[in-house]
């Protein structure tokens, strides 16, 4: 499933940089199971609330084309898990009262009997007692729910990506759909679809889990190997950990059409993670559900509120709240992919009163030398939002063919400043220099003491 890579182009990822930055930003995702299977039914029926909006944010955009590659790789994983399951299911026995007519077929039910005392039935009617298998155990509900819940998702995510049918993405989702239905026609599945459909939520998945792993514990369980594994899938999906490793060959199977995307998210993630590094905080992870009109991280100090955008409207942080270049009476747009903004505590309500802004542009484009271009788009940004060349900004460029990676900086004269910072996922502690040279900016414009 893997793409050839065109070391000849400047838009790609190397492939072990695509799956480094892939497992770095998957907690941008919170956890796949942050609703379960009836309150995912409920969001498809307009149940619970979406966005007002009437086109999807690049924000939700962009977390859907990342969603949809989860999801896939994933359920490739899950779909191995499950196929042992149905080759090997457990089950338990149970005893079960019946009425048998005419003749007397199991063992009797001798109290039921007595109970009847001379009661005469036409025809003649035997309580009985019979020993039935059923399916219906913890760990086989548990993979029929995982089962259902990642139908639902890859079908979601399918929807939601825009993933053309013909593309790579579009097929390996059909491919993976086939698969996952073909297991649902299994009866240890298909008997507890209209029982899951009932009861099948969050809380619910969570509370069988712990039974599940609780009796796995006490070597209560057959077929002990395929029910560990669901148990550890679904324990790692619901802590948010990735259930694929580095050299998985799953990522791959999709083209460089989502590699610009991917390498702005992974940028998001590694100068959130520093900036709370820097400020001696807690990492945060940002909620990728919200739209982009809601900070993706926000940080408190004694004297000012720092946060930071995704895809960040210009006109929002332009001088005046208007942007400097207009025709025919229509505003120049532009979205810079991060925004930085620093504010007093006081008026952290307030965008317009915002003491600085740094605009942030991941570029995914392999450079030998100094992103020129880059740097103009960046002038371009301080020219349109009013501030001119005091303005203050940063490129991201990917750098994998580069040892040490290039941090340049560049002055105005008159207070701005623009740096150029080389980064590769691949190599995280030779990233850590350009990323807090830009967390620095940052938390200066804040009076903020940078923590070393």
């Amino acid at each position: 499933m893997g793409v050839p890579e065109d070391f000849t182009q400047k838009g790609y990822f190397d492939g072990a940089g695509r799956q480094a930055a892939v497992l770095s930003a998957l907690p941008l995702l919170g956890t796949y199971f942050s609703r379960g299977f009836r309150e995912k039914l409920r969001e498809a029926e307009g149940g619970i609330a979406r966005s007002n909006e009437g086109e999807s944010s690049e924000l939700e955009q962009a977390v859907a084309g990342l969603r949809f590659r989860v999801a896939l790789a994933t359920g490739e994983k899950l779909v191995e898990i499950l196929e042992s399951v149905r080759d090997r299911p457990n089950f338990r026995y149970g005893v079960e009262r019946r009425e048998s007519v005419g003749v007397l077929a199991g063992k009797l039910d001798v109290t039921r009997w007595l109970a009847r005392k001379w009661e005469v039935r036409a025809p003649e009617s035997y309580p009985v007692l019979r020993v039935e298998r059923s399916s219906r155990t913890p760990e086989n509900l548990l993979a029929a729910y995982s089962l259902l819940w990642m139908i639902f998702e890859v079908e979601d995510a399918y929807i939601r990506s825009g993933a053309p049918p013909a593309s790579r993405e579009g097929k390996a989702a059909v491919d993976l759909l086939e698969r996952l239905h073909h297991l649902m026609a299994a009866s240890n599945f298909s008997e507890h679809y209209a029982e899951l459909t009932r009861i099948g939520t969050h809380e619910w998945a969570l509370g069988v889990l712990e039974d599940v792993e609780a009796r796995l514990s006490a070597g209560r369980v057959g077929s002990r190997e395929a029910y560990e594994s669901l148990a550890k899938w679904i324990r790692q999906t619901i802590s948010s950990n990735p259930v694929m490793q580095v050299g998985d060959t799953e990522w791959l199977f999709y083209d460089g059409s989502f590699d610009t995307t991917l390498f702005e998210l992974w940028c998001l993630i590694e100068l959130g993670d520093t900036v709370s590094k820097m400020l001696g905080q807690d990492r945060q992870i940002p909620d990728m559900r919200t739209s982009s009109k809601s900070p993706s991280y926000r940080w408190l100090t004694d004297d000012s509120e720092i946060s930071i955008h995704f895809q960040h409207d210009l006109a929002k942080t332009a001088t005046g709240g208007q942007v400097t270049w207009k025709r025919n009476g229509g505003k120049l747009g532009g979205r810079p992919d991060l925004t930085a903004i620093i504010k007093p505590v006081e008026s952290a309500l307030s965008t317009l009163n915002a003491t600085s802004v740094i605009y942030i542009d991941p570029k995914l484009r392999k450079r030998d030398r100094v992103p020129t271009e880059e740097i103009y788009k960046m002038l371009g940004y301080f020219s349109n939002s009013g501030v001119g060349p005091a303005g203050l900004g940063a490129i991201l460029f990917y750098t994998p063919h580069r040892t040490p990676q290039p941090v340049y900086e560049f002055d105005s004269g008159e207070g701005g400043q623009v740096l150029a910072i080389g980064l590769d996922p691949e190599r995280p502690e030779e990233n850590n220099s350009g990323l807090e040279a830009l967390a620095k900016m940052i938390l200066e414009r804040a009076q903020q003491p940078v923590l070393g």
